[in-house]
């Protein structure tokens, strides 16, 4: 077959791994994320609700390790989580009380990817790379805020953390050893275990202004193009998410995986709030979705977007509730631009770095 015919990209783009025992796994996440929620909402406090996801987001870090150093790891991911969520704050009371200025939270989460990358890949964190606290401080600093919310933020993330890791500690028993689970990467599937190894060994590799490139002018590059559209920090995601794969092949299929998977799930959330569905039906339907993430991140990352997007856009409009039609078209409009950009920068900066490799 011609090398050069699109069927086999396709192919690996769609193929998804045999299941790996992650239901356990699936479960804790769904349990970690559905507790909070639930708390929130017997207490009248769902405004709350994005501090206590990104905080329950902890437990996501270091499913393929043996429970001590998962914990170690989870420690240090949930104290990054937590940061971010403050940062992401802190943004949002400045732009609350002085308009214009949310334009902040560009340069700010280009710095904060560009250190937790660094951070990420010195500790070896699973997953590598700094999605989630991009993710938090983005999501955090576009709900409006005053003074007050800086102590509710650090409060409630706190406790979030310190309930995943609760979870974790009492899954572990119940949880399959730390078998590979398959994963789809740019030569087709690789087990979960040595595509991590593989992230993790080539980012000490990476010069500074390897990281400044592909992280920091990334995610400002993203954020700058989308404030004028919609939100940044979904743009600054999408861009960070390519840019975390261990090589210029691997980052474009998990481009092309994200693009896709978020354009058919802003329909599937379009589906989902357009609705109506009160707050307890929104609850649990977010931890199905969170269970199912899980069940596919690590097999087939389009098919697991299928599940994060609406995730993602169900918990933000739980929080902070918008026209559904506008907060779905900016996803899809925002992914595309950061994806674009994070294809662009990849491949200015793959050859320079094979130079620098070498």
């Amino acid at each position: 077959m011609n090398s050069r015919s699109p069927l086999p990209h396709l192919s690996r783009m769609l193929h998804v791994g045999p299941y790996g025992g992650e239901l356990p796994v699936a479960l804790r996440a769904a349990a970690s994320v559905a507790v909070p929620m639930l708390v929130l909402w017997a207490t009248g406090h769902l405004e709350w609700s994005l501090y206590a996801t990104f905080g329950a987001f902890t437990s996501l870090f270091g499913r393929t390790v043996p429970i001590r150093p998962r914990l170690v790891m989870q420690l240090q991911a949930g104290a990054v989580l937590v940061a971010s969520v403050l940062v992401g704050t802190l943004i949002a009371v400045l732009a609350s009380a002085v308009p214009g200025t949310g334009w902040v939270v560009v340069p700010v989460a280009a710095l904060w990817a560009t250190g937790v990358a660094i951070v990420s890949h010195r500790l070896r964190w699973h997953p590598p790379g700094p999605l989630f606290p991009v993710f938090a401080l983005g999501a955090c600093s576009s709900v409006p805020a005053d003074a007050g919310s800086l102590v509710v933020a650090l409060a409630v993330s706190v406790a979030a953390v310190l309930f995943a890791l609760a979870l974790t500690a009492a899954f572990a028993r119940f949880e399959p050893g730390p078998a590979p689970a398959v994963v789809t990467g740019a030569a087709g599937p690789a087990s979960t275990t040595a595509a991590t190894t593989a992230a993790t060994a080539t980012g000490p590799e990476w010069t500074l202004s390897h990281y400044l490139v592909r992280y920091a002018a990334g995610v400002a590059v993203a954020g700058a193009i989308a404030t004028a559209v919609g939100h940044p920090y979904w743009a600054m995601v999408a861009a960070v998410v390519p840019m975390s794969a261990p090589d210029a092949s691997g980052a474009i299929m998990r481009a092309a995986q994200r693009l896709a998977g978020t354009l058919v799930g802003v329909l599937l959330a379009w589906v989902l709030l357009t609705a109506g569905p009160p707050p307890l039906v929104v609850i649990a339907v977010a931890a199905l979705l969170q269970a199912g993430a899980e069940l596919y991140v690590g097999r087939n990352y389009a098919v697991a977007m299928l599940f994060i997007t609406p995730l993602a856009l169900s918990m933000t409009h739980l929080a902070h509730p918008v026209p559904v039609a506008g907060l779905v078209s900016d996803r899809a409009i925002d992914t595309l631009v950061g994806v674009v950009v994070a294809v662009v920068i990849t491949l200015l900066t793959h050859e320079r770095r094979q130079d620098a490799a070498g």
